[in-house]
């Protein structure tokens, strides 16, 4: 590819990227969920990796062992992807520490801020903002031209 021909495509990758990358972002209300970041141990059950939003099913035992299952929202499975998560990164049965925006009126719903598995954090496993969801958006499309 020439010179010319990449500096193009980064600028239609970049103009892109931005204009989308806004609205997109614009749709997505957090009204469900808290302001404050609580911290939940649980075990993974499962991973709906779909689009729009990966969602990770996990179940988390009170002082009594009374078990209640959570639901925890990640980004786009392409955003995942791209910072670094994968399909395969948490199974059934993994121990995991969620740091996140617990859902409203007590539902059992958390918005990830970001996880740890065996004491290490999953890569890149929290919920990417706007702004650093348009800079990875900008370095995937990058990693494409080149």
């Amino acid at each position: 590819m020439t010179t010319s021909l990449r500096s193009t495509s980064l600028v239609l990758a970049i103009i892109i990227l931005f204009t989308f990358g806004t609205v997109a972002s614009a749709h997505h209300g957090r009204a469900g969920y808290n302001n404050e970041v609580t911290t939940i141990k649980g075990t993974v059950t499962g991973v709906q990796w779909k689009n729009p939003h990966v969602f990770l099913e996990f179940d988390v035992k009170d002082d009594q062992g009374n078990i209640t299952h959570w639901l925890g929202e990640l980004s786009s499975p392409a955003t995942m992807l791209a910072a670094g998560m994968s399909r395969t990164t948490l199974k059934a049965g993994d121990e995991i520490v969620i740091k996140g925006k617990a859902g409203q009126n007590g539902s059992p719903v958390t918005l990830i801020d970001s996880i740890t598995r065996d004491g290490k954090p999953i890569p890149s496993a929290g919920l990417i903002t706007s702004t650093q969801t348009s800079a990875r958006q900008i370095q995937f499309a990058l990693k494409l031209i080149w």
